[in-house]
């Protein structure tokens, strides 16, 4: 009877796979008015990026002054919300002249950026993201902006108000990552 028992429980449990929720994210986002087109997919381990451009564009990923960015992490190692706060303050500070705000909001874990222009890359980009853990991980949306700065004295401060005011749309912006 035992050896009944366990073989039926044996059968009925391999009968039963658990299925894993996976990340699912759109070919295409719209956001302030314009719709972005996913131009790639890579894949490290267990985190992928995905990178979005103006559908009435030029679809270059080397070269662009508009795009979304999407990251997803399985998470194995378990980070939390406040963990990658710290992580990327710490990430931040190390940057010269970069400004950066990093702050959970309810569930979310949201940044403006602003980076100065470097010797690669000539512009100031304003960059806004905003990650969520999820079921199947951690998902990110990040927006950035180049913006091509024509005075002699870089302030990056100048740019604090449209950064502002592009976090404010882009939390506006409907959640794109889901789990299935």
């Amino acid at each position: 009877m035992k050896w009944l028992s366990a073989g039926l429980l044996l059968a009925l449990l391999s009968g039963c796979v658990v299925k894993q929720p996976q990340f699912s994210v759109p070919d295409k986002v719209n956001f302030k008015g314009t719709t972005f087109e996913r131009v790639t997919h890579n894949q490290i381990d267990e985190m992928q990026q995905m990178l979005y451009l103006p559908a009435q564009g030029t679809k270059n990923p080397d070269d662009w002054q508009q795009g979304i960015l999407v990251f997803l992490d399985q998470n194995s190692q378990g980070k939390t919300l406040q963990q990658r706060a710290e992580l990327r303050q710490q990430s931040y500070q190390k940057q010269q002249e970069t400004q950066a705000k990093v702050a959970i909001m309810g569930n979310e874990l949201q940044s403006q950026v602003i980076y100065p222009p470097t010797e690669r890359f000539h512009d100031v980009l304003l960059e806004v993201s905003r990650g969520r853990d999820l079921t199947c991980g951690f998902g990110q949306m990040q927006f950035a902006d180049k913006r091509v700065d024509q005075s002699r004295i870089l302030r990056l401060s100048t740019y604090q108000h449209q950064l502002s005011q592009l976090a404010l749309e882009f939390s506006q912006l409907p959640w794109q990552i889901e789990c299935k």
